[in-house]
């Protein structure tokens, strides 16, 4: 239930985590926490909505990222001087 209650906070604070599981690792935003379904529902980095089922999940840390958590146009950014 501990475990519950600290997801809570960080989806109250907006913090982004670090989620584990049995398929990789990723940066993520969580958004949405239900028990009853046992889903944790998050944006990733190109703010694609994702649900991840908790009993797949072995470690959730937060963790700080630099800059804006959407990159969705990173990619299409040109730097000039």
């Amino acid at each position: 239930m501990e475990w519950y209650e600290q997801l809570s906070a960080w989806i109250a604070e907006k913090q982004p985590v670090r989620v584990k599981t049995y398929q990789g690792e990723a940066v993520v935003l969580p958004v949405k926490l239900y028990q009853d379904t046992r889903k944790l529902f998050v944006y990733n980095r190109q703010m694609r909505l994702m649900n991840i089922p908790l009993d797949r999940i072995i470690s959730v840390e937060p963790t700080r990222i630099i800059g804006s958590f959407d990159r969705r146009g990173e990619e299409a950014m040109v730097h000039t001087r």
